[in-house]
């Protein structure tokens, strides 16, 4: 595998992994959702760098993107569902329970 493929890839696995690991020890349904949403962000532009990369054997580009693909799935699906719970605790009581749910 190209070692600057690899260094990009541990570039972004690193903090994905850190966030998915911040996600299981949050507490809070607000704190969960933002940490869903800044790993949309990450796989977001870790997909965007390998789409710009070229020169890549077509074995190399299926392995990153495999990658890439599955924390960019994960992320969405959790922060939709952590959404979804958060919204859960403040529906029905206005902004004053939206402000509530984030303290």
């Amino acid at each position: 595998m190209d070692e600057k493929l690899v260094a990009t890839c541990q570039m972004f696995l690193v903090p994905a992994t850190i966030l998915f690991a911040a996600l299981a020890v949050a507490t809070r349904e607000a704190l969960k959702t933002l940490l869903c949403i800044i790993g949309v962000v990450v796989s977001t532009a870790w997909l965007y760098r390998l789409y710009r990369w070229t020169g890549l054997s077509d074995a190399d580009r299926n392995t990153a993107f495999a990658l890439a693909y599955i924390f960019f799935a994960a992320a969405i699906i959790a922060a939709v569902v952590h959404f979804w719970l958060w919204h859960k605790e403040w529906k029905g009581r206005g902004w004053t329970g939206f402000l509530d749910s984030l303290k």
